[in-house]
C-alpha cells in the first residue's frame, strides 16, 4: 500500500467517522437534548401554577379553618340533601304545618364548597311558619332560606301557604 492510498484511507475514515457522529448527534443526541428541554419547560410551568395554588390556598387559609373550625363536616351532596330534607320535615312536623310538597332540587358544586338545595311548600298559621322559618334560617349551620314566597290559603284565610328554598354549603370529600 503505497502513502497515497494510506493518505486517501485514513481522509475516508475520518470523514465516515464525522459523518457518522454528525447523523448520530442529530438523530438520537439533538431530539433527546430537545424533549428534555421541553419537559423542563413543562414541569416548570406546573410548578409555577402549583405555586400559584399554593399562594391562593393561603389566601383563603382563614375561609377554610373557618369551615372546619365551624364544625362542617365533609359529606357527600345526597347525604347533605336527605338530612336538610329531613330536618324541614321534622320542623314542619313539629310546628303543625300541613307539607304540600318536598323536592330535592339537583346540587351546585362550586369552586371552593357545593351547595345542596330542597324545595318545601308548606301550608299552615302565621306564627307558626314564621317559627319555622326561623329555626331553619341557620346561618351558623350554613343552612339559609333563599327563595321564599308567601300568599294567603285560597280556602281559608286564616292560613298562609309558603314555598321556600332552602340551600346549604357542605365541603364533600374529593374537595379536601
Amino acid at each position: 500500500m503505497t502513502s497515497r492510498e494510506k493518505n486517501l484511507l485514513i481522509f475516508l475514515g475520518v470523514t465516515f467517522f464525522i459523518i457518522l457522529n454528525y447523523v448520530a448527534f442529530a438523530n438520537l443526541y439533538s431530539p433527546s437534548v430537545r424533549k428534555a428541554e421541553s419537559e423542563k419547560r413543562i414541569a416548570e410551568e406546573k410548578l409555577g401554577l402549583a405555586e400559584s395554588v399554593v399562594a391562593q390556598g393561603e389566601e383563603y387559609e382563614p375561609e377554610i379553618q373557618w369551615l372546619e373550625s365551624s364544625g362542617t363536616a365533609v359529606t357527600t351532596p345526597q347525604e347533605a340533601q336527605s338530612k336538610l330534607q329531613a330536618l324541614l320535615r321534622k320542623q314542619a312536623t313539629a310546628r303543625n304545618l300541613d307539607i304540600r310538597d318536598s323536592r330535592i332540587l339537583p346540587y351546585q358544586p362550586g369552586e371552593h364548597f357545593d351547595r345542596v338545595r330542597v324545595l318545601f311548600k308548606v301550608t299552615g298559621m302565621e306564627r307558626d311558619v314564621f317559627s319555622w322559618l326561623t329555626s331553619i334560617h341557620q346561618v351558623d349551620q350554613r343552612q339559609a332560606v333563599t327563595k321564599l314566597e308567601l300568599k294567603p290559603q285560597t280556602n281559608d284565610l286564616t292560613r298562609i301557604e309558603v314555598a321556600i328554598e332552602v340551600e346549604k354549603w357542605i365541603i364533600t370529600p374529593d374537595e379536601v
